[in-house]
């Protein structure tokens, strides 16, 4: 299917050219490859520097190229079987159609599943194949329009089939400007573990064998995540193993009280809980570094600021009448409320009055994340915990929050909408200390009962942008809170 399954030991010679906004510039390199007892592959690019386009990284994008192509020599089965097709010609060829598999492929070969195969075979033998493309794709920092690639095989006299050639043509748009990217690529030299060699030409590997040559190795496996493979033969897509991203979210909070306790003082009789109601809008940036260990386990940790604004709607009992009639009696404690009242403080009347408060927090945390799927369906649940620290303060209890989801997978799109739940597993009890408040030579504790649902609906939708990109959004509503969530991803 590729040139990395005719053999283990490879020579081969390689021609890119490109046209581009009035200019054709080329490059011309050679591929060394070889495979050692434990089958791992050594894949060495070499150039002479003269005959490279300067103005492009050529060896990153034939690194890219390669390692593509070292993909696709282990998905090379990954066909979609209900597109198999089986046609004989009056020649004796026979042609062989099939598309690419839209689930198996990774994220560095993705664009593969908008590919269609045709291979000719004679006498058992494969003869050419052309993939060619069903539909626009992006590939790098092109829009690909019109995709081929045309495989020519050859047979040694052992019987055994190699590349003849390959020619890939690309044309597309890159900046709104037509490019034309053709790779021609052609087998000089065929190697065994007997050290037999087979020189398909000899003009070329005499060049290639030159030791002012410049050479450059091709990192082709990570190490993460790691069974990578075995789950991609299951049909699952597998992520990059590294990322970074930043999360905006907003939630809004109505908070109903069940006691008051301030500084040591109980104060519901004179703050009714069941009347008095607090409103909180908290706004939070995140900074999130993840890693997948393994295909289906990723593990991350979070740092960032969050702004609380709350406003308290507090229902003044007017109950510290009953406190001055205990110890004055009432003629004294008609005296002092009635004076309060005539300065401007209608202390012994009830009343509702609002205390605005505006708090800035650290927070950290780490999490993980653990997830299955099949085709287009998954399921995930993902824990943080964190911990926040109000400013000039000591760091806070962590809390716990849970976010169990299924979701579908759009594949064609590389989208996913997902539903679920969100656990945030907020205490029944709000307490703190906010320092030492000048004149009163304390701290200002407080010590609040607050009877708030910890479960909510949740909402999501995923687009990855690219093979490196994606945004996500999350909406989540509960009986007492609702939030909305933006995170803006980079994978590697």
């Amino acid at each position: 299917m590729n040139s990395m399954i005719q053999g283990e030991n490879l020579v081969e010679h390689a021609i890119r050219v490109t046209e581009y906004d009035g200019e054709i510039k080329s490059s011309e390199i050679f591929l060394v490859q070889s495979v050692d007892e434990k089958n791992n592959i050594d894949l060495r690019i070499k150039y002479d520097p003269a005959k490279l386009d300067q103005d492009e990284d050529v060896i990153a994008r034939i690194e890219d190229l390669t390692k593509s192509e070292y993909l696709l020599r282990q998905y090379a089965e990954s066909l979609d079987r209900s597109t198999l097709k089986v046609a004989e010609k009056a020649n004796g060829e026979v042609e062989i159609r099939f598309n690419y598999s839209k689930y198996q492929l990774p994220q560095n070969i993705a664009y593969f599943r908008f590919m269609k195969v045709a291979l000719t075979a004679k006498d058992g033998k494969a003869i050419k194949m052309v993939i060619s493309n069903n539909q626009s794709f992006e590939l790098n920092d092109i829009i690909v329009s019109d995709y081929s690639q045309t495989t020519d095989f050859g047979y040694l006299d052992n019987g055994n089939h190699y590349v003849k050639e390959k020619v890939e043509k690309i044309i597309g748009r890159k900046k709104s400007k037509p490019i034309t990217v053709t790779t021609t690529t052609k087998t000089i030299a065929l190697y065994d573990r007997k050290n037999t060699v087979e020189v398909i030409d000899a003009d070329l590997l005499a060049q290639v064998s030159d030791p002012r040559i410049h050479e450059e190795k091709v990192d082709l496996k990570r190490p993460l995540p790691l069974m990578a493979d075995l789950v991609r033969r299951q049909g699952i897509d597998v992520p990059l193993p590294y990322g970074f991203s930043i999360a905006m979210r907003k939630q809004d909070m109505d908070v109903p009280f069940t006691s008051f306790n301030i500084m040591g003082i109980n104060l519901d009789e004179f703050f009714d809980p069941k009347t008095t109601s607090g409103s909180v809008t908290a706004e939070s940036a995140t900074l999130r570094a993840d890693v997948n260990i393994l295909p289906f386990w990723n593990v991350y940790a979070i740092y960032g600021k969050i702004n609380v604004d709350a406003v308290v709607n507090a229902d003044y009992t007017g109950n510290i009448r009953n406190v001055f009639v205990e110890r004055w009696g009432e003629f004294k404690a008609d005296l002092v409320c009635g004076i309060a009242e005539k300065a401007g403080l209608p202390i012994c009347s009830p009343a509702e009055f609002d205390v605005p408060l505006e708090l800035d927090y650290d927070v950290v945390g780490v999490g993980t994340t653990l997830s299955v799927g099949y085709r287009e369906f998954f399921a995930s649940v993902n824990t943080t915990y964190a911990a926040t620290k109000l400013s000039g303060q000591d760091w806070g209890d962590g809390i716990i929050t849970v976010q169990p989801m299924l979701g579908y997978q759009f594949v064609d799109y590389r989208a996913q909408l997902f539903l679920g739940a969100e656990y945030q597993g907020l205490d029944s009890t709000m307490s703190g200390n906010l320092g030492k408040i000048d004149g009163l030579d304390q701290d200002f504790t407080y010590d609040v009962g607050v009877e708030l649902n910890q479960w909510a609906y949740l909402i999501g939708f995923n687009k990855q942008i690219g093979k490196n990109y994606n945004i996500t959004a999350l909406y989540s509503k509960g009986e007492t809170r609702d939030s909305y969530t933006l995170n803006f991803g980079y994978r590697f």
